[in-house]
C-alpha cells in the first residue's frame, strides 16, 4: 500500500542477535506535523525524552531500532540516541530537531551506534513507497507477525489514506505498553485538531489493551500528517535521492476544507472514526499476539455507574492471572471473574451482577445458573476468541478491554528474553 509522500526502509544492522531486520527509517518528502503520546512510566528511555521534545516541531523522519531499548543508560543513553539522530541528520540533509527516534528491546544495555552508522547509507538507498511491511517487521521484538493496517477515506470527493503499523506482544498495559505505533496519513489536518483527535483514538484503542499489566519505559505512538495550514508543492522534489532533505517552499495558504474544520464538522467525525479504526485494529493485533497467547479475550463491562468504574473493573478482570490461566486451560471458573470484579476499586451492586461468556449466561444476580454440562462448557471455552461480558446493572456507562490468556509459553519467552 502506497501513501503519498512517505518512504519506508528497513535493514539488519546486527543489533538483533538473530540477524533479522532491526533498523527502520520512515521519511516524508514534505514537512509533517505529529501528534504524540508517550509512556506514563516514570522511568523513560532516552528516545522517549528526545522525541517528546521534538514532537512540537515540523517532522521529516522517524528512526526506529529494535533489539535494544536504550533505556536506563543515564546520560550515555541520551548521548547514544543523539548520535543516531546526528547520523540521520547528516545523511538525510535535515535538522535533528525534525527527527523522531524510537527504540525497543532489552533494557539496560548500551546501544551500539556504530552498527547503525555502518548500515545507514544502505537504509537511505532502499527508501521506497513499497516497503511499509518490511518496516513493520523490522520493529518487532517478541511479536510473531508484523502489525499493519490500511484504510482509505473520501472527503469532499478526494481520496485519502491512513496507514498504521505497530509492534507489541509483552509488557503491555495502558499508558501504553512495550508498544510502538505509527499512524501516517496524506490527509491535511490542523495540529490542534490532530492532537485532540489522536488522544481520543488512543483512549479506546492502545490504552484499552493489556497482556500482563506492565507498562514499558519506551511506549510511543505517533500520528503524522501534512499541516492543513500549509500547502506544500511537491512538483520540484524530483531529485529526492540526490539531496534527500530538500523540500520546496510553501506554495501558499491551503484553500481546501481542512483550514476551517472544527470538531463539530461531519468531516471531522469521519476522520476521527477512521483513525480510531486503524488504531483499534492495530491494538487488537497486539492483544492477539500476546506472548505465548492461544486465545484472544475481550472483557466488556456494561451498565456501570461511570466509565471510570467500568474501566477499572474491565482491567481488573483482564489483568487477573487467575482469570487468564483459567481461560488458557478452558476451565469455566467464573468465580475468578467475580473475584476480579470485587477487588477493583469501583462502586458496584455486589448482588446484582450478570456474567456472560461468549453470549452464554453463566451468572445471574451474582449466583450461578447451575450445572451447564461438560459439553456446553467445552463449547463455551474452546473457541480462540473469548468474550466476557459483565453486566453490573448500576448505570449507563461501559468500557471494553482487549487481552489474551496466560500460557506456559509466556513464562518460557520471558524467562530467557536476554539469551
Amino acid at each position: 500500500m502506497k501513501i503519498e509522500n512517505y518512504l519506508f526502509s528497513a535493514k539488519a544492522s546486527g543489533l538483533k542477535k538473530n540477524g533479522q531486520l532491526d533498523l527502520a527509517l520512515i521519511f516524508s518528502k514534505i514537512p509533517l506535523r505529529v501528534s504524540a503520546v508517550f509512556t506514563k512510566n516514570k522511568i523513560k528511555a532516552a528516545p522517549v525524552i528526545l522525541s517528546k521534545k521534538n514532537s512540537k516541531n515540523i517532522i521529516r523522519a522517524i528512526i526506529v531500532n529494535s533489539g535494544n531499548a536504550n533505556a536506563c543508560n543515564g546520560l550515555d543513553g541520551v548521548k547514544d540516541a543523539k548520535k543516531v539522530m546526528s547520523i540521520a541528520s547528516k545523511a538525510l540533509n535535515i535538522k535533528e530537531d525534525n527527527i523522531l527516534i524510537c527504540s525497543t528491546g532489552v533494557i539496560g544495555e548500551r546501544l551500539d551506534t556504530s552498527k547503525i552508522e555502518h548500515v545507514f547509507p544502505e537504509l537511505i538507498k532502499s527508501l521506497s513507497e513499497d516497503t511499509a511491511e518490511e518496516t513493520a517487521r523490522s520493529i518487532m521484538t517478541t511479536d510473531t507477525f508484523p502489525k499493519i493496517f490500511v484504510k482509505s477515506i473520501t472527503i469532499n470527493n478526494t481520496n485519502y489514506h491512513i496507514l498504521g503499523m505497530a509492534k507489541g506482544s509483552g509488557m503491555i498495559m495502558p499508558n501504553m505498553a512495550t508498544m510502538l505505533a505509527f499512524i501516517f496519513t496524506d490527509l491535511p489536518i490542523k495540529k490542534s485538531l490532530g492532537d485532540s483527535l489522536f488522544k481520543e483514538c488512543i483512549k479506546y484503542s492502545f490504552n484499552s489493551i493489556t497482556v500482563d499489566g506492565d507498562t514499558s519505559t519506551n511506549d510511543t505512538a505517533f500520528f503524522l500528517y501534512p499541516d492543513a495550514d500549509t500547502n506544500f508543492d511537491n512538483s520540484n522534489n524530483s531529485k529526492i535521492n540526490n539531496n534527500i532533505g530538500d523540500f520546496p517552499y510553501p506554495a501558499g495558504s491551503n484553500d481546501d476544507i481542512f483550514i476551517g474544520i472544527t470538531e463539530k464538522d461531519v468531516s471531522y467525525d469521519i476522520i476521527k472514526d477512521s483513525v480510531r479504526d486503524v488504531c483499534f485494529n492495530l491494538a487488537k493485533m497486539i492483544a492477539e499476539d500476546g506472548e505465548g497467547a492461544t486465545k484472544f479475550i475481550s472483557v466488556e463491562v456494561v451498565n456501570a455507574y461511570s466509565e471510570s468504574a467500568a474501566k477499572k473493573i474491565a482491567f481488573s478482570v483482564a489483568n487477573s492471572p487467575l482469570v487468564k490461566t483459567a481461560i488458557a486451560g478452558e476451565d469455566l471458573n467464573w468465580g475468578r471473574i467475580m473475584m476480579a470484579i470485587g477487588k477493583a476499586s469501583a462502586r458496584i451492586k455486589p448482588n446484582y451482577i450478570d456474567i456472560y461468556i461468549n453470549n452464554f449466561k453463566i451468572v445471574e444476580n451474582s449466583k450461578s445458573l447451575g450445572f451447564i454440562g461438560i459439553e456446553n462448557e467445552k463449547k463455551i471455552m474452546s473457541p480462540k476468541e473469548i468474550n466476557i461480558k459483565i453486566d453490573l446493572k448500576c448505570g449507563p456507562a461501559l468500557f471494553k478491554v482487549l487481552t489474551c490468556d496466560f500460557t506456559k509459553e509466556y513464562i518460557n519467552i520471558n524467562a530467557s528474553y536476554r539469551s
